[in-house]
């Protein structure tokens, strides 16, 4: 979704957990800030669900703080070069590989979410939606346009 959406998406995603956990724990969070700026809230949003799942006696094997900074070196790099495009060999490569960094770390962010809300296998979100085709349709046809 992410990718077929040219970001959007993960937009959506991050808007979509904060309000979840708004909701699950009753905590007073702004949200337009948590949108606006995603990066500065992206360890706070982990170490809360990292705190859910302990809080419920589970274990899982992962570091909130490991996996925010790859995320956001990952983002912060691959922004940049794609912005410099320099004519430089490999460049392309070297995005496209810190997205491909970005969306697995992000995949690993997105299974610490479903063991926290007890659906490890991440069955309630697996399927995709008429909107989710709307959108990845939209994006998809700017592509084709670009393309030409």
């Amino acid at each position: 979704m992410t990718m077929s959406t040219c970001g959007l998406y993960g937009l959506f995603w991050y808007l979509r957990n904060w309000e979840l956990y708004r909701r699950a724990s009753g905590a007073r969070v702004m949200l337009l800030p948590r949108i606006l700026w995603p990066e500065l809230f992206l360890y706070s949003l982990l170490s809360r669900v990292d705190r859910r799942i302990r809080a419920s006696g589970r274990n899982y094997e992962w570091s909130p703080w490991w996996l925010a900074c790859g995320m956001l070196l990952a983002w912060v790099l691959g922004v940049q070069l794609w912005m410099v495009s320099l004519p430089i060999p490999g460049w392309i490569d070297a995005v496209l590989m810190m997205i491909a960094l970005f969306l697995l770390a992000l995949g690993e962010v997105q299974r610490a979410i479903n063991f926290c809300e007890g659906d490890p296998q991440g069955g309630g979100n697996a399927q995709l939606t008429a909107v989710n085709w709307l959108w990845i349709s939209i994006f998809t046809s700017g592509w084709i346009v670009l393309g030409y």
